[in-house]
């Protein structure tokens, strides 16, 4: 029985990498020959301190710690988990996730290598963090995110006098949502039944409903947390998939969207031009070029047949993203 222990700061039900962690734990504890628990890092400053001397004991029952991080804060279960593994003597697997691993890097790239080169293995994501990586002399292979991939039906086609959009991210300054309603805002000065579908919570939204009322933008609908298990009811309700972020990395909405028969029309950051081969899985834009946004949504509305090509090529290229292909991958670094 091989023993695996996933370290992060999880929490439940909301998506990045708490929800990659729990889709690999819920896939690894189906498979015969495997045990497997999530330890979570996440909590206030006591309680850090007491989780880690917790996980000095819990580290001992496992025969691999596979640890999930990022930039920032989410070193810490980066540095709590390899200490645990050090001490016990255990494999130590990391998976290094965010898009700001760059400017991190440049800033803490000492503090970084001392640790993250203390793994047995470390995973990115893409394309994009292994260069970063390699940059800094950090080894690294390449394992995409797991992506769950439905079979969903759209309960519509796009109607040219009636687009309905769609933005599911959290309604923080990073992932710049006021770029998406300033873009909306001009599409619904040429299409005004045009409609905005904003799923998420966060620190920002009464600040964004305060610029829909100031702005008179209609049709705009925040919807608050979604359950993930029902963002693909929603996906299936919309034409365009709208993201607009300062950073990111390997946005799995984006990913969902592909898969839902939707087009995605992403800022150009980080790792998602590794994602989006721009004009046939997707279009980009340039950072905070709501203008230029704008643009792309009322192209899209008015060639509903070169977007079924994107779509479709999308759809294809979202597959290599399932547990089936990423399986083999995963379990041969655990063995």
């Amino acid at each position: 029985m091989k023993r695996i222990l996933y370290i992060a700061n999880y929490r439940e039900g909301i998506g990045g990498i708490s929800g990659q962690v729990e889709m690999l734990y819920r896939h690894i504890i189906s498979l015969d020959g495997y045990e497997t628990s999530i330890f979570s890092t996440y909590g206030s400053v006591l309680k850090r301190i007491m989780k880690f001397i917790q996980l000095i004991f819990i580290a001992r029952k496992y025969d691999v710690l596979h640890i999930h991080g990022c930039s920032d804060r989410g070193m810490l279960p980066i540095v709590y988990g390899i200490v645990a593994g050090k001490i016990c003597r255990k494999c130590i697997i990391v998976t290094y996730h965010g898009g700001d691993a760059e400017n991190y890097f440049a800033k803490h790239a000492k503090f970084a290598r001392k640790w993250l080169n203390r793994a047995n293995k470390v995973i990115v994501l893409n394309g994009y963090l292994e260069n970063v990586f390699h940059k800094y002399n950090i080894p690294c292979i390449v394992i995409p995110n797991i992506v769950l991939l439905p079979d969903i039906e759209r309960t519509h086609t796009l109607n040219p006098k009636i687009p309905r959009f769609i933005s599911v991210r959290h309604l923080r300054e990073l992932y710049n949502i006021p770029c998406i309603l300033r873009a909306f805002e001009h599409v619904q000065e040429h299409i005004p039944d045009a409609s905005l579908t904003i799923l998420g919570s966060g620190p920002q939204l009464e600040e964004l409903q305060q610029y829909v009322r100031n702005h008179n933008l209609r049709h705009v609908t925040f919807t608050g947390q979604v359950p993930n298990q029902e963002i693909n009811r929603y996906l299936a309700e919309h034409d365009v998939f709208l993201s607009a972020p300062r950073v990111d990395n390997m946005p799995v909405s984006v990913l969902e969207a592909m898969n839902a028969g939707l087009l995605v029309i992403s800022s150009r950051v980080g790792g998602v031009p590794y994602l989006i081969e721009e004009n046939r899985t997707g279009l980009l834009f340039d950072y905070d070029d709501d203008k230029r946004m704008a643009e792309l949504m009322l192209w899209a509305v008015s060639n509903a047949d070169k977007v079924e090509t994107i779509t479709k090529a999308a759809h294809e290229e979202v597959q290599r993203y399932s547990w089936k292909q990423i399986k083999e991958q995963i379990l041969e670094l655990y063995e």
